[in-house]
Formats: structure tokens, C-alpha cells, sequence
């Protein structure tokens, strides 16, 4: 059994209420951006890499895929295969490419062998506002795509050209992918899928969409300044 390791930023309030008042208004289009490194580096996000097996240069390893509950949100993943190989395995040959800047298990999706087939689907409860990964060897979309989804209803997908244009499988390429909810949307649920190997991934990170308590409290005492002001004009005009 794999161990899992998570990195915990604490947001700015004032972030966090800005989003929180950007909920208020209408739907709007998912944005993204594609990023250096292998971590997200957004204030307030934490980190499921997936794990610590042993090396196994023959196939996935015998890690189970995350689950639990990580900074607010209760997530599971399904699907797809954990591998962690060494530089002196044939699997990056046709099966799974490990992302650059990947260390130790990595989540690949893909056809063969069958222990790898998606699609990979992660849960995501009540919803979070960005969701990010290390994005390895980036496809075209008859090849890889990963779509977001609030409840049924389908945000976005995106294909290899999001980090790499044209996205030709470059097994030396690989970029952090961000991707945030726009106002009114909360991303539930994300879907990876691979039509033959493989996308492969690492570092998943997320941020909440449940405020934290103490922004509650901001907005419990926001309101009774507005009801304590709409009461006085009453006052004033009686």
C-alpha cells in the first residue's frame, strides 16, 4: 500500500471572499492556464501524488488509486493504473510514459495492458474552484482528453493542444495544467480519457469550493451590517 503525501497553503481571506462573491453572479466558462513545474503553486491548493511503491518495470504497481478526504473535499479516483518504474524499464515503449519532473507512482489511463483502461474518473463531493495536474507526453484529442464536469453537466474538455501546440506525444514535455470554475460553476467531477496509451498524469491538486469558517463568519457579520443599515433608513424615513 502506497503512502500519500499532501501540501496545505493557507489562502488569503481576501482571496478566498473574492472568489466567494464571484459565486454570486452568473455561470461562466472554465479558464486555464499551463504551467512550469510540477506542483501547483496556486495559494490554498493540496497535493495527492499517489503514492510510494516499490519499482515494478514490468507492469502497475499494486498501489490503490486515492480516496478520503484532503482540504475540505471527500475524493476518490477509479480507473486507469499507478506505475512507477526506473530508467532501465521497456514500459515507456508503446505502454506509459512517466511525466517529466514525476517521482514514484504516477496515474496512467490507457488501452493496454488492461489493468491501465479508463477512463479514469475522480469525485470530487461538493465541488472545488481550480482543479490541477502534471500533464506528461501531451496527445491530440483522438489520443488523450480530460473533461470537468459540474454535476452532469459537462464544463469543458480539453485535448494535448492546451500545453503543447501541435500536441505530438513528446515523451520530454510536460507542463502543470490549472484549471478554474468560473462564477456560479463548482467542478464535481474530471475525467481522463485515452483512446490508446496513454495519458499519463501526477500531483493532482484542488482547492475547495466550501469556504472556510472564519469567511462565514465574515459574511454572517457583512449581513447584519446591511440589515442593521436597512433598518436604520427605515428609522429615518419613519
Amino acid at each position: 500500500m502506497g503512502q500519500f503525501r499532501w501540501m496545505v497553503f493557507t489562502p488569503k481571506k481576501s482571496v478566498v471572499l473574492a472568489l466567494l462573491l464571484c459565486f454570486s453572479t452568473g455561470a461562466n466558462a472554465l479558464t486555464f492556464t499551463a504551467t512550469n513545474g510540477s506542483f501547483s503553486s496556486e495559494a490554498g491548493a493540496v497535493t495527492v501524488d499517489f503514492g510510494f511503491s516499490p519499482i515494478d518495470n514490468f507492469g502497475p504497481v499494486s498501489g490503490s488509486l486515492p480516496s478520503g478526504t484532503l482540504g475540505g473535499v471527500t475524493y476518490s479516483y477509479s480507473g486507469g493504473a499507478l506505475f512507477n518504474f526506473d530508467s532501465t524499464s521497456s514500459l515507456p515503449n508503446g505502454i506509459s510514459a512517466r511525466p517529466v519532473g514525476s517521482e514514484h507512482n504516477f496515474w496512467s489511463i490507457g488501452t493496454s495492458p488492461a489493468a491501465q483502461q479508463g477512463p479514469g474518473i475522480v469525485n470530487l463531493g461538493a465541488g472545488v474552484t481550480y482543479y490541477g495536474f502534471l500533464w506528461g507526453s501531451p496527445d491530440a484529442s483522438g489520443w488523450n482528453s480530460v473533461s470537468f464536469f459540474d454535476g452532469n453537466t459537462q464544463l469543458a474538455t480539453f485535448d494535448g493542444s492546451a500545453i503543447l501546440n501541435p500536441p505530438n506525444g513528446n515523451q520530454a514535455f510536460a507542463r502543470y495544467f490549472n484549471v478554474f470554475a468560473g462564477p456560479g460553476e463548482v467542478i464535481t467531477g474530471v475525467q481522463f480519457s485515452a483512446n490508446t496509451n496513454a495519458f499519463e498524469t501526477d500531483n493532482h491538486a484542488f482547492i475547495s469550493a466550501v469556504p472556510e469558517p472564519e469567511i462565514y463568519a465574515m459574511m454572517g457579520i457583512g449581513l447584519g451590517l446591511v440589515g442593521w443599515m436597512g433598518r436604520r433608513r427605515k428609522l429615518k424615513a419613519a
